[in-house]
This record gives structure tokens, sequence and C-alpha cells, in this order.
């Protein structure tokens, strides 16, 4: 009897302790919600977002015992946490240790050093392909070249001249970030525009550009702005194009102030490149002989040669969200839609992003996309599609991969001057997105007891972006508590 009376006794003590717990969590989370809704609120007071347009969601995944919502369904332009989506999508279908692989053949015969035919480099859609490489392997398998009679070819064959999304604006078609993905792409497909600019006001001077591309024109129509402005400038042009113009301001009184641009034409400009660098090592190449092919029934007398493998995609990935390269976050959509649709048109391209997404638990309703980097301002969805999809991809095994490839608040990536001095700083594991009128962060944070996932996307702001971020610091903070 004495033995049941203590069991009880000991039952009932759990259950007071266990309901005491209980009534302690609800209460720190009904605590957090109310500071989070203050700083919400606060943020929301400021002059400067009157008009502006917001989505958040945050919610617990380890204790499921806090939720905090604000207009999370509303879908808004979401700029570059929408390479979350497409990276994620990559390593679903092609898989971590997937490498594009750029193989190189030629045709005729070689003997004696000399090559009686032509040098073709196979496009694979490789966006991280070096030039260095390209020169590398050709030297490791024909190491005593001394002359081609032919032609070098670019195997163009892959994308052909579907390269550039059909919504990307034309202010960002011939800068670096705006650079299309084609079948072969060098050196992240930049080249360097090095100005002297004068008083405010005064026009700017193109000193030089590198890499030496004699058949681009580039024009400085690009003036000094006030004393303390950044680089305001861009850089106009379109696909296949070799006339580029620079517009807007640039700091004033600078010497040799570089300005990145994007290379319209990276099938061509490949080629150029290598056959330079060719020739620099004292192989002897006719002038005008090289070639871009689009149509397969032109490559006939195939010899393979060699080839030139990338990094495995856990480590593009790595570079694509922590760097945001939109050329990465295009490739790897492009490639995904290839080997399992067999087409590259920009419908097919986000469609197969979409239903990755929506496969993951949440709704595709209200996601509009209209490439796979989030540089096209015509795309939208919600603070809950993301957060649904970065609950739903923790279950997946490749989530570590994923995982690592986010930037770290105060530390790396895009987060890096994110938080630097808060709370926050180490907590939040996650990617901002912005463009004009845009800012966007997404990912997870981790407190003392909780892991929380969490979205805001903020349109239509009338201050800087470095006003904004600052801003939202101190939501972070209390958030990571």
């Amino acid at each position: 009897m004495m033995n049941n009376y203590i069991n009880r006794n000991i039952d009932s003590t759990k259950l007071i302790f266990f309901g005491l717990f209980f009534c302690f969590v609800q209460s720190f989370a009904q605590n957090k919600h109310q500071l989070v809704d203050k700083e919400l609120k606060l943020l929301l007071s400021k002059e400067w977002m009157q008009g502006a347009s917001v989505s958040f969601k945050v919610t617990s995944i380890k204790n499921k015992n806090f939720d905090y919502d604000y207009q999370s369904n509303i879908s808004l332009t979401p700029a570059s946490i929408t390479k979350l989506f497409s990276t994620a999508n990559a390593l679903d279908k092609l898989g971590s240790n997937y490498r594009y692989e750029t193989k190189i053949s030629y045709s005729g015969s070689y003997q004696n050093g000399v090559l009686d035919g032509n040098l073709i480099i196979h496009g694979s859609g490789d966006p991280t392909l070096r030039l260095a490489q390209l020169d590398s392997a050709i030297a490791a398998s024909l190491p005593d070249l001394k002359k081609i009679t032919g032609k070098i070819v670019a195997d163009a064959t892959l994308y052909g001249k579907q390269t550039t999304p059909y919504k990307w604006v034309w202010e960002d078609l011939g800068n670096y970030y705006g650079a299309g993905v084609n079948s072969l792409n060098i050196d992240d497909n930049i080249y360097n525009i090095y100005l002297n600019t004068g008083n405010t006001g005064e026009k700017a001077e193109i000193v030089s550009i590198t890499p030496k591309t004699p058949y681009l024109t580039v024009e400085a129509d690009v003036l000094s702005g006030e004393q303390g402005t950044g680089d305001n400038s861009f850089i106009f042009s379109s696909p296949y194009s070799n006339s580029h113009i620079i517009r807007g301001t640039l700091p004033p009184n600078r010497k040799n102030f570089k300005v990145k641009g994007g290379v319209t034409d990276p099938d061509y400009h490949a080629i150029y490149m290598l056959k330079t660098t060719l020739v620099e090592r004292g192989v002897s190449i006719g002038e005008g002989c090289i070639e871009v092919i689009y149509h397969k029934s032109k490559l006939t007398d195939l010899h393979e040669l060699t080839s030139v493998k990338s990094i495995p995609i856990s480590k593009i990935i790595d570079k694509t969200n922590k760097k945001s390269i939109n050329l990465y976050a295009e490739a790897l959509a492009k490639t995904v839609t290839i080997k399992e649709k067999n087409s590259i048109l920009p419908d097919s391209v986000t469609k197969s992003v979409i239903d990755f997404v929506s496969s993951l638990g949440g709704s595709s309703k209200g996601i509009f996309l209209e490439d796979g980097s989030g540089l096209s301002p015509f795309g939208a969805f919600s603070a809950s599609h993301m957060v649904d999809f970065l609950i739903g991809i923790k279950e997946k095994d490749y989530f570590e991969d994923f995982e690592k490839s986010l930037a770290k608040t105060g530390q790396s990536g895009t987060l890096k001057y994110f938080c630097r001095y808060n709370g926050a700083k180490g907590k939040i594991l996650g990617k901002s997105g912005s463009m004009r009128r845009v800012r966007s962060y997404a990912g997870y944070i981790k407190t003392n007891n909780d892991v929380l996932v969490f979205t805001i996307i903020i349109n239509n702001f009338s201050c800087n972006h470095k006003t904004l971020r600052k801003a939202l610091e101190p939501l972070m903070e209390e958030l990571s508590k």
C-alpha cells in the first residue's frame, strides 16, 4: 500500500512539474511574441517605410512553440533569396558530386606539332570554367603543339542562343551580374573597365579594359558624382552585341576606378581568349580563325582529345549562395531542366524550380518565377513559401551540403556585414537579397534552446539599403535570443 502511495505521489509530482514547465514555455513564447511584435512595429513606423510592403514569417522547428506572422502570404519581389530554391533543386536532381565536363576534341590530323584541322571546345554550360584550365588541358594533351591550320571552334550547340532570361531588364544586361549563361562560359563572363574620374559633373575617361578585347567597343557616358557617392554606374548592352555604353555616376577624382562588365557573347569571347593565350605560347594560328557553331551537323570528323571537369555541385552552390552569383544560379537551373525535360526555355526552367519547391510540402500558388537567380524584378513569392521550403529541405539527405552554402551573420557571404555588432552575430545561417527598393533575408536562427526558420521580404522602402539593414538588426537580435 505504501509503495502504491509513493508511486502515485511521484506521478503527481511529475504532472505538476510538466504542467509548470508547459506554462513556462507558453509564457516564454508569449513574451517573445510580444517583443518581436514590438520590434517589427518599430520598423514599420519609420517614415521611409510609408508605402512599403512587408511579408514576414518565423516559426520554431525544434520546440514548435513559437510562430510569428505578418502578411506572410503576400507575394513580393524577393531578389536573390530565389537562389535558395534553384541551388537546392540542383542538389536534389543532380547530386552533390555532379561535375560539369567540358570536352576538347579536334578534327583532321595531328603530327609533328601541327594540327591540320580544327580545335573544338564543347560547351557543357559549366559556369565555373577558367581559361587557365582550358590552356593547361590543351598543353598537357598536345605538349609540342606549334601550329593550327584550321580554326578554334566553340561548340555552342547545348544552349544555342537561348542564354538570357526574357524578363531581365536592359540596365542589367551589360553588367557583370547580368551576364547570360552560354554553352561556353569563361572566367565568370566578366571584363573590367578602368576609368579616371574628375570633378563632380565631369565625364569620366576610360583608361584601359582587361582582358584586352579589341572586338568589343565600350563608350563612356558616365559622369563623376557628388563627393561621398559610390559606384552608381550601369553598362548598357544586349545579348550578342559588341557595343557597350556605361552611364550613371562614379565617385569623383579617382584614378583607375574599376567597373565590372558582363561579356554579352561568352561563346565567342571564350575562344577568342583561348586563341590569344595559345598565340602567346608560340602556337601559330591564322588571323580570324575562330568560329562559334550552333548546329551539330557542322561538327564532323571529331577525335576526342581531353576534357576539363568542374568542382562538384556542392562547392558550386557554396559559391552561388555565399557570393550570390547570378551566372552560377542560372547555369544550375538550366542544367537541371535540360536533364529533366531536354528543354532550356525559360518557362521550363522556372516550372522545374516551382515543382520542386511545392514537392517539399508547400503550395505553389502565388509563386511567380522568371529566372533561377532572382535578378528579374518580375519574380514574386511570399515569406510563407520560403519558410515552408526551408522546413521541407531539412529532411533531405543533402541538407548538410545546402546548409554549408549559407552565409553566417557578421562573418561570411552576403550576411558578413549584417548583425556584426549585436547578439545575432554568428547565430543566423541564411541568404540576403537586394535590388532597387527590394531587401530580403531568409534562413535559420539558432537560439540557445531552439531553431527558428524565418523569411522577411520588404519592397518599396524609400531609404538606402544600409539604413534598412541597420533597422532590421534589432529584430534579428530579438529572434536570436
